[in-house]
């Protein structure tokens, strides 16, 4: 508080609480820039996420299907050509 009166006192025209002023607004608005960024950051990994999710459960459904086709193809053969 002695601090705040002597800046106060020594600066009538208050520049340097001004600038402080200045600092703290930009520093506000730099926090709140870096938090909306994050939160999309976080949108976008949950997105992310979802997608290779889905994408791996797409993949394991179509190698599931192309094993079972490979089996009866290889049951055809051996049908047709028995040993």
């Amino acid at each position: 508080m002695l601090l705040l009166n002597t800046l106060i006192h020594s600066d009538p025209e208050q520049t340097v609480l001004q600038r402080i002023g200045d600092q703290a607004f930009s520093v506000t608005v730099l926090i709140g820039i870096a938090w909306i960024l994050w939160k999309r950051q976080i949108k976008l990994e949950d997105r992310l996420t979802q997608y290779l999710d889905d994408d791996r459960e797409k993949m394991l459904g179509v190698i599931e299907n192309n094993t079972k086709v490979m089996e009866r193809l290889e049951d055809v053969l051996n049908r047709s050509n028995p040993r």
